[in-house]
């Protein structure tokens, strides 16, 4: 039977009943079976419709999820190519709307280990490699995309959707399009046919810097901060904020970002004036404008539930989550240095004399374009053991390895990072948050693969083992 919009509720009704009662093999529709339709029964989904957007493929393939004690499988048979579009699977199956390649290869490598419940999956061999290709070759931040998922949900809520309604609504991961256009605003301003604001050069410079630096939600007290001055709090206690367990240095961190004095491209919003932060006068004028005003609070109740969904866990006295991912920028930020460093003079790792912080940061997959005397050999030898190489022109004598050496008793705080070092441009950049790591005193002066150039090789014994399938991807080559 073929059921339309034009079909009246009571046979669509009735399709349903017969179906599930053996009386039809198959209903056929277009759109109306997407979403709010629970047939557990249901044991076969036919695709004959071409889609790119991960809403639409989800919700066609959820329909055949759902269990019952009278099917052991479901059998998806797909007739017009999606599965060209094969990295949708992962994503369906894994409910990653990100389009993260990382995390998404994370899943067709280690299946069932990746995702939440008890739930198994697993990808042959074949499948694992059309996956793996489809993810190369795609292009994620792409305009038509965004585009196509934006309109989707739009479609669906019967509005132009709010940036918290991507999330509620298990839609794409609205942070793709803060990266590619900088905020939400400036995607409307310039796509969406019913945007009725217009903001000037300024207001946007703003939001995409509050967007872009703190638009994920790893740190709460920034954001709750310019919530407060949004909602008309222009001068905020810090002794209010110390209240709800913000330490010392967490708030001097968040001053030097909210004043700018972090980077050229911080958001400077509030004025520090020792016990209470302040809403800058530029801040504040543009909060004058109500449109604006509604635009921030958008962005930080998002960021904020994000905060509360992914990062409220913290390690230790950290600003990090244990397991979850890190760009060098955001490491240093949260480490809470005092001035955001030139990432060059950063690379493998860097001593911060003033939080006494030392991040190690380790590309585990090295690409083979790189030079030879930054072909390190970094190995984890177990779950909670790993072989580091210091910077080339490095000796048992170099003043790094003398301080960590005496780690412990300088007060050195070590963490680990580590990423695959993939050709992913935004995705590539994030690095997994290990936990904090002890040198063990064991080191190794080595001479590097071009035979000249000297280096260090220093063990480290992880607080926390790894967890089990971000460790087996770590170790997996994705090339087998």
């Amino acid at each position: 039977m073929a059921i339309s919009g034009e079909t009246p509720d009571f046979e669509r009704d009735r399709a349903i009943e017969r179906l599930e009662n053996g009386e039809l093999q198959y209903i056929f529709s277009v759109d109306i079976l997407n979403e709010g339709i629970d047939i557990p029964s249901l044991n076969q989904i036919i695709m004959l419709r071409r889609t790119e957007s991960t809403v639409v493929f989800m919700q066609q393939l959820g329909r055949g999820l759902r269990k019952h004690n009278t099917k052991e499988f479901t059998l998806v048979l797909d007739f017009i190519g999606n599965y060209q579009q094969n990295f949708l699977i992962p994503m369906a199956l894994s409910g990653d709307r990100t389009y993260n390649k990382d995390n998404l290869r994370r899943v067709v490598k280690e299946g069932s280990a990746a995702i939440p419940g008890c739930s198994t999956i697993s990808f042959d061999r074949i499948s694992e490699k059309g996956i793996f290709k489809a993810l190369e070759e795609g292009r994620f931040a792409e305009a038509k995309l965004i585009r196509s998922e934006f309109n989707h949900l739009k479609q669906i809520l019967g509005r132009t959707p709010k940036l918290v309604d991507f999330d509620k609504n298990e839609a794409m991961d609205p942070l793709l399009i803060i990266r590619k256009y900088g905020s939400y605003p400036a995607f409307l301003q310039q796509y969406d046919k019913d945007c009725t604001t217009c903001f000037d050069e300024k207001k946007l410079a703003m939001l995409k810097a509050i967007s872009t630096k703190l638009g994920n939600g790893k740190r709460a007290v920034d954001l709750e901060i310019i919530r407060r001055f949004a909602e008309g709090d222009i001068a905020i206690e810090k002794e209010s904020l110390s209240a709800r367990g913000t330490g010392v240095e967490a708030l001097r961190s968040a001053s030097r970002v909210l004043t700018g004095e972090y980077s050229k491209d911080s958001p400077a919003v509030a004025v520090d004036e020792h016990e209470q932060f302040v809403a800058s006068p530029a801040f504040v004028a543009m909060l004058m404008d109500d449109q604006f005003r509604e635009a921030v609070l958008d962005l930080v109740e998002f960021a904020l539930a994000r905060n509360a969904r992914d990062y409220s866990d913290a390690y230790k006295d950290t600003d990090f989550v244990l397991n979850r991912k890190y760009t060098r920028e955001e490491v240093c930020r949260l480490l809470r240095w005092k001035k955001q460093p030139n990432f060059q003079n950063v690379g493998g790792y860097f001593h911060d004399k003033d939080t006494n912080t030392f991040p190690v940061f380790i590309n585990y997959e090295k690409d083979p374009d790189i030079s030879i005397t930054t072909q390190y050999e970094d190995r984890f030898v177990s779950d909670n053991r790993i072989i580091a190489i210091s910077k080339s022109k490095r000796t048992l004598a170099s003043p790094e390895i003398r301080m960590l050496a005496n780690a412990r008793l300088n007060g050195v705080r070590c963490y680990l990072f580590v990423r695959k070092n993939l050709k992913d441009k935004d995705d590539g950049t994030e690095f997994y948050f290990l936990g904090e790591i002890h040198p063990t005193g064991e080191f190794q002066e080595i001479v590097m693969a071009d035979g000249v150039t000297s280096a260090v090789e220093i063990a480290y014994e992880l607080e926390n083992p790894v967890k089990g399938d971000i460790y087996e991807f770590l170790m997996s080559r994705l090339d087998d």
